[in-house]
C-alpha cells in the first residue's frame, strides 16, 4: 500500500500536466510528436514543435542522434515510467500511460491518430500504437530495463535505414507524416 500512494501521486501529476496541456496545443493548431519510446512532447509557445524539442533534447553537438543517446533517451523515460521505482514498468504504470496518452493515440491498432477538429494530431517516426506496451516481449506486463533497451535498439535500427549509425534530423523529419513536416 505504502508503493501506491507515490505511484499514484506520480500519476496523478502526469495525468494533471496533460490535462492542463490541452489549451496550449488548441491554440497552437499543432500536433502532438511521440517519441519512438512514446514519450509525448507537447507544443508550447517555447517550443511549438514537439519533433524538434525531441531532436534538440537527444542529439548531440554534432547535430546527430547515435545509438548511445538514443538508448539514453529511452533509458530516462523507462525511469520515469517506473513511477514506483522498482525497475520494472508493470501493468499498472503501462495503463496509467495509456489512460494519460489515449487522446492521440489510435487505441484501436491502426497506428497512430491524425484526427482533425478539437481533437489533437499526434505524429511519431514509427507506426507502433503502443510504445511502450510494445516493449512487453515477455508478454507478462513487466517491462524489464533490459527488453526496454532491446526495444531501443531495434527502434534505432529502423530508424537508421542507411546503417550509417547515427540519425540525422532532416531524415527523421522525412519519416513523419505529410502534415507534421515543416514546409
Amino acid at each position: 500500500m505504502e508503493k501506491l500512494i507515490p505511484m499514484r501521486a506520480a500519476v496523478f501529476g502526469f495525468v494533471l500536466a496533460l490535462a492542463m496541456a490541452g489549451p496550449v496545443i488548441a491554440a497552437a493548431q499543432v500536433g502532438v510528436f511521440i517519441s519512438p519510446s512514446g514519450e509525448p512532447f507537447w507544443p508550447t509557445a517555447a517550443a511549438p514543435d514537439g519533433f524538434d524539442a525531441w531532436f534538440a533534447r537527444v542529439a548531440g553537438k554534432d547535430g546527430r542522434i547515435d545509438r548511445a543517446a538514443f538508448r539514453a533517451d529511452a533509458t530516462q523515460f523507462f525511469h520515469h515510467l517506473d513511477a514506483d521505482g522498482d525497475g520494472v514498468i508493470d501493468g499498472f504504470e503501462i495503463a496509467a500511460y495509456e489512460k494519460s496518452v489515449a487522446a492521440v493515440l489510435d487505441i484501436d491498432g491502426q497506428g497512430f491518430a491524425s484526427r482533425r477538429g478539437d481533437t489533437i494530431k499526434a505524429s511519431s517516426l514509427l507506426d507502433d500504437p503502443e510504445p511502450v506496451s510494445s516493449a512487453d516481449t515477455a508478454l507478462n506486463s513487466h517491462i524489464t530495463l533490459a527488453e526496454w533497451l532491446a526495444a531501443a535498439d531495434h527502434r534505432f535500427d529502423i530508424l537508421d535505414d542507411k546503417h550509417r549509425g547515427w540519425l540525422d534530423h532532416d531524415g527523421l523529419r522525412a519519416k513523419l507524416p505529410d502534415w507534421a513536416r515543416k514546409p
